[in-house]
């Protein structure tokens, strides 16, 4: 007798392969595509062209009249600021760099220290004054920073400076 061979059925062997395949593909397209980004970013710089006018200390929004130099070995005038802002600010005047060495600021005839901050009404101004120790150099620089905060506002003017003579 002979014996008949028979093939098992597949039961869709091809249609797995194919779906196999296509799971495979859909992968590594989707690895690519996660690998490559997906062309957004965080940060960006543009460029707009615009231009803001700068008033002169003596006209901005806090007007200063810094003085043109303070003498050592006494308390001489640093800054007188007006308040343009249309409402109260607190104002801080901060020394820098050496002057927080030789030098003091004074508000109304008290030594504060490094900072000072005073609360000056709407078109009102205040003095901030500094002792200058009596060592400090002929010609040196006082630098210091003056910013002021009211209800929504925040103005800063850093790096301003005057000259000590003896």
């Amino acid at each position: 007798m002979s014996r008949r061979r028979t093939r098992a059925r597949s039961h869709g062997g091809g249609r797995t392969t194919l779906a196999t395949a296509v799971v495979a593909v859909a992968l590594v397209v989707a690895l690519a595509y996660g690998a490559a980004g997906t062309g957004a970013f965080t940060t960006g710089m543009v460029d707009r062209g615009s231009s803001v006018p700068v008033a002169s200390d003596a006209n901005g929004l806090l007007a200063l009249d810094v003085a043109s130099s303070v003498t050592a070995n006494t308390t001489s005038r640093l800054v007188t600021v007006t308040n343009n802002l249309g409402q109260q600010a607190d104002v801080t005047v901060t020394l820098r760099g050496d002057a927080r060495a030789n030098a003091t600021l004074v508000v109304d005839g008290t030594s504060v220290g490094d900072s000072a901050s005073v609360t000056v009404a709407d078109g009102a101004n205040r003095t901030i004054d500094v002792a200058v120790d009596a060592d400090a150099p002929d010609g040196s620089t006082v630098r210091f920073d003056v910013d002021a905060d009211a209800d929504g506002v925040t103005v800063s003017a850093p790096d301003r400076t005057t000259t000590v003579t003896t």
